[in-house]
């Protein structure tokens, strides 16, 4: 098989892709809303920020190895050695995630969030999911830490692998990715690992960020590989995209997460919820994003290219960070003017209310006077001398 060269307009930055925004505003809101919440408001008894955080990972590994697949070109075109690009990803990745990350922590440490004092360290260095398998216990208010921890060990790892390994080792390491998690949750189950393990580890998400992997992979390999032969016609002009692929996926992803809701319904069975449950919403959250990434049409592309969706979307890595310590702050002071507390009656509608505005507020100034100056100090770090802008769909 011939080479796959990239055309000269591929190997600039990524380019925008909005409605990506528009899918990260509907994953914020699913945590806003299972965190600002009773548990027995959630809609379908469902915790639907559980789903919000694996959109988020889908999202991550489509984008991260998006990127580190065309800085392969850049090495294999001789514009750039590997450890160059590894060092401009990482400070990259620096520049992006940990100047409100270490900020809220210290503010945190002002606030004297529950628990946070005693297990900073872990926090620091981006282990907080190690510490809550540990303690098998997820702390409350530093819940969100687990998958912000996840994320920053894929960064660790994932791009060596993508920009060392030969290339038709590259699909290998992705399925690997993708059946890692699921074997990880049923040997889990076998052995009675604890919930926190099952559900926070890395390995016991990793398929959500393979199925990201995966997307990149068959996008920047457009026409060129598809995991079913049997839908490839030699017909270069007719075979199967990746559009066509990914319905697949969606064929498959939602029977099975309908069913598994179905069942646990009836009788709730642990190994088909927690071993397939992430890898039925992988599929289906694989599907939404080649739709997003291509552009969705209809209401639903309107919805997801609205102004305010779109901003939300934009800041939502900040709402994310700071909205457990928000509700902390807020439920405090309204439990101090009302002297009890506000969860255990109809005032969580006030403290939710009052903790949107504030989280959607404080992430705005963030964005605008934190994340966003220091996020185009990124321009001096470019994966070639010719790369001129950051690439704006990066998460």
């Amino acid at each position: 098989m011939a080479q796959n060269k990239l055309r000269p307009e591929q190997t600039e930055s990524l380019k925008y892709m909005k409605q990506l925004d528009g899918l990260r505003a509907l994953a914020i809101a699913t945590v806003l809303y299972t965190h600002y919440s009773p548990a027995s408001y959630h809609l379908f008894n469902i915790d639907w920020g559980a789903y919000g955080v694996r959109l988020f990972f889908v999202l991550s590994g489509f984008l991260i190895t998006g990127i580190l697949l065309r800085c392969r070109q850049y090495i294999q075109s001789g514009k750039q050695t590997p450890l160059t690009i590894l060092r401009q990803f990482y400070i990259r990745r620096c520049l992006r995630i940990f100047p409100i990350y270490y900020i809220t922590l210290a503010i945190g440490l002002l606030l004297t969030i529950p628990h946070l004092r005693e297990s900073i360290v872990w926090h620091l260095l981006y282990l907080s999911n190690v510490y809550f398998c540990i303690q098998n216990d997820w702390f409350g208010f530093l819940g969100p830490f687990w998958s912000l921890a996840v994320e920053e060990q894929f960064y660790i790892f994932w791009p060596w692998l993508v920009i060392f390994l030969p290339k038709k080792a590259l699909l290998p390491a992705i399925i690997t990715l993708i059946l890692g998690g699921p074997i990880f949750r049923l040997v889990g189950v076998i052995f009675d690992f604890n919930l926190v393990l099952l559900y926070g580890s890395t390995p016991a998400v990793i398929d959500s960020l393979g199925f990201g992997a995966l997307l990149a992979y068959l996008k920047y390999r457009e026409k060129r590989y598809s995991l079913f032969p049997y839908l490839h016609n030699r017909n270069p002009e007719t075979s199967s995209s990746t559009q066509n692929i990914v319905k697949i996926y969606l064929s498959i992803g939602l029977p099975l997460l309908l069913f598994i809701l179905f069942l646990n319904r009836i009788q709730y069975s642990q190994i088909m919820d927690v071993v397939f449950r992430d890898t039925g919403l992988a599929l289906i959250f694989t599907w939404l994003v080649a739709g997003a990434a291509k552009g969705f049409s209809g209401i639903f592309g309107k919805i997801l290219e609205f102004p305010a969706i779109v901003y939300l979307g934009k800041i939502s890595y900040g709402m994310y960070i700071v909205h457990l310590f928000v509700a902390y702050s807020v439920s405090n002071a309204l439990t101090t003017i009302f002297g009890t507390q506000v969860w255990n009656n109809n005032r969580w509608i006030l403290v939710g209310f009052i903790s949107t505005i504030i989280t959607i507020a404080l992430a705005t100034i963030s964005w605008h006077f934190l994340e966003k100056p220091i996020n185009d100090l990124k321009r001096f770090f470019p994966y070639t001398p010719k790369t001129s802008k950051a690439t704006a769909s990066e998460t």
